[in-house]
């Protein structure tokens, strides 16, 4: 018999699935006991602040009707959102993919002749890879955000959309911040974690020539970006170095400030559970505040640029099946509330930047690589996370779908069309035998009755 050839949308799909098992037993050998804890931490404390919603479903309701508005008008809330920050003196740029995010970045860093600069957490950065562009250009990246702060030192992805380092134990912290700072200062505690990083971080926010955060809402009437965080790290990225460069995916935009006021009280309560974040600010850059030379590089006027970008956003909000992913107001509330995700975390449970159930649209979406949403596999539909949902969307859906088309990607194997055969009365499905097997398993048992002695022998 002439050797099988195998095509390259086979091995491409075996080296995800390869992959993803990887990453699997990793997370079950070192993580899942800290993402276990923290999760149900985060979970006990939402249902406590949504219970204390008298409104809540109403705010669901009211969030979701302005995200399908936004994004019905996305074209002409761009165009107004662009013409706001123009007004307001500052710089707009809408980047059609992640190079020419990472590029405009860039030039405005050389222009300034930027040496370090602070970071406020942002998924938008790590999904163009901007913080090794620019580390590239010999300038020093600080991530600010005590959780990135620590993995930036483990020189690790996020695994979390809120809290990039849910995967640590305060143990494991303690060791990494001794073994990376060659440090003796006590350490053995949360409150000595915290203060260590915070002296080390202030230096780095005063000698830093720029700072560049996300936003968690951008209203296109007046260019207001709204920014919520647990500790004020944002808000000193803002106003600490005369430059402030702003990235967000365009589903961030909404008409105006008004439309605020839902995702307020949804995010905080959704998140961390609390009625309103430690931190919440709404800013309209560049900020009417004198700069205050702690950099020793004389007087400077502010700044601002506002990056909005596409990089497959565009394309997802023309998927009829995909396109709901696009509300996803980045609370984590799917993630914490998914009985896998507390088992596996982000790292076994996600891609390179986007991790849950709701992650797997976003990394196939923005990198344009469908293979890359393999763990999508790891959503079983029990639909936990939709009433969790502060929008409202249909996560396990998504997963659907997206199984689908990963499996009609794939051409079907020889044992897949034999068990096809033998086991469904459907047409032909884009399955593997295994999945044709399980999804079939009545008809299975009862031809095994059939044949009893040759079942029982496999």
């Amino acid at each position: 018999m002439p050797k099988q050839v195998t095509s390259p949308r086979e091995i491409a799909a075996k080296e995800s699935r390869a992959i993803l098992r990887r990453a699997i037993r990793l997370a079950l050998d070192t993580e899942s006991a800290a993402v276990r804890r923290n999760t149900r931490s985060f979970n006990l404390n939402r249902y406590r602040a949504t219970a204390a919603l008298p409104d809540y479903d109403a705010l669901k309701d009211e969030a979701r009707r302005i995200k399908e508005h936004a994004l019905v008008n996305r074209k002409a809330l761009i165009q107004r959102l662009s013409e706001s920050v123009t007004r307001n003196g500052g710089h707009f740029f809408f980047a059609r993919d992640a190079q020419e995010a990472r590029q405009y970045i860039q030039d405005v860093c050389k222009r300034h002749r930027v040496r370090s600069l602070v970071k406020g957490k942002s998924m938008t950065s790590e999904e163009i890879h901007l913080n090794g562009a620019l580390q590239r250009d010999g300038i020093r990246v600080v991530e600010t955000d005590l959780a990135e702060f620590i993995l930036q030192a483990a020189d690790e992805q996020p695994s979390h959309i809120i809290a990039p380092a849910i995967h640590y134990s305060r143990e494991r912290i303690t060791a990494l911040f001794r073994r990376k700072f060659q440090t003796d200062l006590p350490l053995d505690t949360g409150e000595n974690l915290t203060r260590f990083a915070r002296e080390r971080l202030r230096k780095d926010f005063l000698a830093a020539d720029a700072g560049i955060t996300g936003a968690n809402l951008v209203s296109a009437d007046c260019g207001s970006l709204l920014l919520v965080e647990s500790e004020a790290n944002i808000r000193l990225t803002c106003i600490a170095p005369p430059l402030h460069i702003a990235l967000s995916g365009f589903e961030k935009i909404v008409p105006s400030r008004r439309e605020f006021a839902p995702f307020i009280e949804l995010l905080a309560a959704s998140a961390t559970g609390q009625p309103l974040t430690s931190y919440t600010s709404v800013i309209r850059p560049p900020l009417a505040v004198p700069v205050v030379d702690f950099r020793g590089a004389g007087p400077a006027t502010r700044e601002f640029h506002l990056v909005i970008l596409d990089n497959g956003r565009e394309a997802l909000a023309q998927d009829a099946q995909l396109k709901e992913a696009l509300y996803c107001i980045r609370c984590s509330a799917c993630l914490n509330s998914c009985a896998n995700f507390q088992v596996l975390g982000g790292h076994g449970f996600g891609g390179a930047t986007y991790s849950g159930g709701i992650g797997a649209t976003w990394e196939a979406a923005t990198t344009g690589q469908l293979k890359l949403a393999r763990f999508s596999d790891l959503c079983t539909g029990c639909s936990r996370c939709v009433p969790q949902c502060p929008v409202r969307i249909d996560i396990p859906g998504l997963n659907v779908e997206l199984r689908s088309r990963l499996n009609q990607s794939v051409p079907l194997s020889l044992a897949a069309r034999a068990m096809h055969l033998l086991l469904s009365a459907s047409p032909l499905e884009h399955a593997s035998a295994q999945q044709i097997f399980f999804a079939h398993y009545d008809r299975a048992a009862r031809w095994g009755t059939l044949f009893a002695p040759l079942s029982n022998f496999f």
